[in-house]
């Protein structure tokens, strides 16, 4: 019987990334409606703190799959990768959410902040206020799919700076058999 021939990082990427685009949908999602349910605001943190793990965890795996001969690059790029192939999930979901179950939350997010600032007294006549306002009044906020789009290529940058520092971490010698 054969050895199973070993998969390219392009393609471990494509396979990981379905579950690593679930993982920051769900991020996604419970900053959405951390308004609604306030614990989803530190389930939030949690998750946006734990991403680099979980980064670190899928080059790690890599690199032991290959016996320690993954460089640096291969490593960095299955992170970037990583973070594209998950983006364009997360966005999916994100974009639903945003277009059939929360329509308006740009424009509520935003009538909060008036609020908030309103009742600051020193900011209460804010250059900054007036703007928001008036962008509220006129509908100048990003749809969901411009603001989907925003995300996914915040995320992707992100990732490639976050992938770039976990690459070096996950290329620590293995122990010896």
């Amino acid at each position: 019987m054969e050895p199973e021939p070993k998969k390219s990082i392009y393609k471990r990427a494509a396979e990981w990334g379905l579950p690593f685009g679930l993982y920051i949908a769900c991020m996604g999602v419970a900053s959405i409606y951390a308004d609604y349910f306030a614990p989803l605001s530190i389930i939030f943190i949690l998750m946006i703190m734990a991403t680099p793990l979980v980064v670190y965890y899928f080059q790690r795996r890599r690199f032991i799959e290959d016996d320690g001969f993954t460089e640096y690059a291969g490593l960095w790029m299955l992170g970037i990768l990583l973070f594209i192939f998950g983006s364009v999930i997360a966005s999916f979901i994100i974009y639903l959410v945003l277009q059939y179950f929360r329509p308006e939350f740009m424009y509520e997010q935003a009538r909060m902040v008036i609020e908030a600032y309103s009742k600051i007294p020193q900011d209460s006549d804010s250059e900054v206020l007036r703007v928001l306002q008036r962008m509220v009044d006129e509908k100048l906020l990003p749809t969901p799919i411009e603001a989907v789009f925003n995300a996914f290529w915040f995320i992707t940058f992100f990732g490639s700076l976050v992938s770039a520092i976990t690459a070096l971490i996950a290329q620590r010698k293995l122990p010896k058999r």
